[in-house]
């Protein structure tokens, strides 16, 4: 090809790009030195934000791997709403381990470090998280609002239906990260040149295309179901609450509306840390997606949102733990555990906690007598 014909081509590749700090007519990905660009951001700035991604990353994997834990070891959290929870906290987990050290340690070295597969890799893993966690969020929500609307078919929600459309709903997600692997738009860096996102800035009808789907699918269908939804929990709990103080005879008991209710306040709360997170993302990709090319959204906005989107891998668990009624985050130091092993010793039907611990510390805390208020009415 000759020269001549290359550099229409690299002017017709940029053109079509609303970032030119993301694009280099100069390089083509194919080439190793487009993978490892300097930041156009200030580099302190960069590293504090990445050292804030580290730590975020280094709290979730704690919190989400106590969270995955306590669901594989304790059989009576294994309720049909917290299947969906327990799914969320596994991609965390995976997440936490994959997506924060590879964007985080870029950051603090302000280039990326890790060549064109580990880009692809991060940007998978950062795709398939937010993907799957929207789609599970809404999975909880559908089957609360099931068994409000239909109570006498609460059975029908079993905990194996729950793992098997669980397991549906992450093989969707899970097929729309490989799309940009087989052609469908393409992994790329983001504006800070420290972490990878789908491009976002090619005007080629094959990427807006994409984008537009994703934006619909993968983002506003689902906050609509999970609005709508949880709006109907809400108001058919307070009308069913309305029914018992006037007297009258309601689809669930009393203590069922009470436990009801508590789940609620969880799934809307752990919803919120969601939606709080990773809206500002939305937006910016929304901005840099749709407007023209001469709308451009600043490295450091896209960063920043970015990151935050990122570090729900720690706010969404710790939402969760402190709003279940069957986890307390706190820490025992060892004379505490030892002191209950020997009261356990010479009374152990009195009392009998069962304690994740780490070293000295214990993250998350779960009452043995929970289970016996718990594991018949969260059946449903």
């Amino acid at each position: 090809m000759e020269k001549s014909d290359l550099l229409c081509e690299a002017v017709s590749y940029k053109m079509f790009y609303n970032n030119s700090l993301v694009v280099d007519e100069n390089l083509s990905p194919d080439n190793p030195l487009f993978w490892s660009r300097p930041t156009p951001i200030n580099c302190n700035t960069v590293r504090i934000i990445g050292i804030f991604l580290c730590l975020a990353g280094f709290i979730g994997i704690i919190l989400n791997g106590a969270l995955s834990y306590s669901f594989i070891r304790y059989k009576f959290l294994r309720t049909p709403p917290n299947i969906f929870i327990m799914f969320i906290s596994c991609i965390g987990l995976l997440a936490s381990c994959t997506i924060i050290p590879l964007a985080g340690s870029s950051s603090l070295y302000c280039y990326w470090l890790y060549s064109r597969v580990g880009c692809q890799l991060e940007a998978i893993m950062a795709f398939f998280y937010g993907c799957s966690n929207s789609y599970l969020l809404c999975a909880i929500s559908l089957s609360r609002c099931y068994i409000i609307l239909r109570p006498f078919n609460a059975k029908n929600v079993s905990v194996t239906k729950c793992i098997i459309i669980a397991c549906v709903v992450v093989i969707i997600a899970f097929i729309w990260t490989m799309l940009p692997i087989i052609g469908w738009n393409e992994y790329t860096l983001e504006g800070a040149l420290t972490s990878c996102c789908v491009n976002w800035y090619d005007r080629r009808p094959l990427y807006v295309s994409f984008n537009f789907f994703l934006f619909i699918f993968v983002y506003c269908i689902p906050l609509i179901i999970l609005v709508v939804t949880n709006s109907i929990i809400y108001f058919g709990l307070k009308r069913m609450k309305y029914k018992i103080i006037q007297g009258n005879k309601t689809e669930l008991s009393q203590k069922r509306i009470e436990m009801e209710g508590r789940i609620l306040k969880s799934i809307i709360i752990t919803i919120c840390g969601f939606i709080i997170t990773w809206t500002p993302y939305a937006i910016v990709f929304f901005i840099s997606a749709f407007h023209n090319t001469n709308t451009t959204i600043s490295p450091l906005a896209t960063f920043v949102c970015a990151c935050f989107a990122k570090s729900s891998v720690m706010w969404i668990p710790i939402l969760y733990i402190n709003t279940s009624t069957h986890f307390r985050l706190i820490f025992v130091d060892m004379n505490s555990i030892n002191k209950q092993e020997t009261i356990g010793s010479t009374g152990r039907e009195a009392h009998n906690p069962s304690v994740i611990v780490e070293k000295k510390s214990a993250i998350a805390v779960i009452n043995a007598p929970l289970e016996n208020n718990f594991s018949t009415i969260d059946e449903q």
